[in-house]
């Protein structure tokens, strides 16, 4: 018999018989695809990165090199702002904060494991959300001990606390 025959139902040549073997090997197929995909995302969600080639942002979000270069937002963490400061003080205390974080960043290499714990990978303008540490130092928990960041929280009356906190009541 030849491809196109047709013996019965249930046969080898039988049409659906022939869609059920293809489809259990395509399903196969696409479960290894997407095992594979599974393990190479993981795989890049955590790197080092030498710090003296990120380029520091603000006090809460640097570049990572490459073309187009990476921004991560450090999760869980927000420095003063610098391009829309609130008021000069919080100009100030972000800039600081830069410049910390720089510090932080230089001599070695930085660990960005990107992600946050429950899975969101990126924030509202499409920056990566990570974590850096140096040194075996989370960095966005040593700008908050050192009061150059605020705990990271949400909604409209934490913004109005963090401009409180940065620039005093108004």
């Amino acid at each position: 018999m030849n491809d196109h025959s047709y013996d019965g139902p249930g046969g080898e040549n039988c049409p659906l018989e022939r869609f059920r073997s293809r489809a259990i090997v395509y399903g196969f197929g696409a479960l290894a695809v997407m095992a594979f995909a599974t393990l190479f995302a993981v795989a890049v969600r955590a790197e080092a990165v030498d710090g003296n080639r990120i380029v520091v942002i603000d006090g809460d979000t640097v570049a990572l090199p490459g073309n187009p270069a990476e921004r991560i937002r450090i999760y869980n963490i927000d420095a003063p702002e610098t391009r829309n400061a609130h008021c000069e003080a919080e100009l100030t205390a972000g800039l600081k904060a830069k410049e910390r974080l720089a510090q932080l960043l230089r001599g070695g290499p930085v660990t960005v494991d990107r992600c946050e714990p429950s899975g969101r990978c990126t924030d509202f303008y499409g920056r990566t959300l990570a974590r850096l540490s140096a040194g075996g130092r989370d960095l966005g928990g040593v700008l908050v001990a050192e009061g150059r960041a605020l705990p990271w929280a949400t909604g409209a009356a934490a913004r109005a606390a963090r401009t409180a906190y940065w620039c005093g009541a108004q």
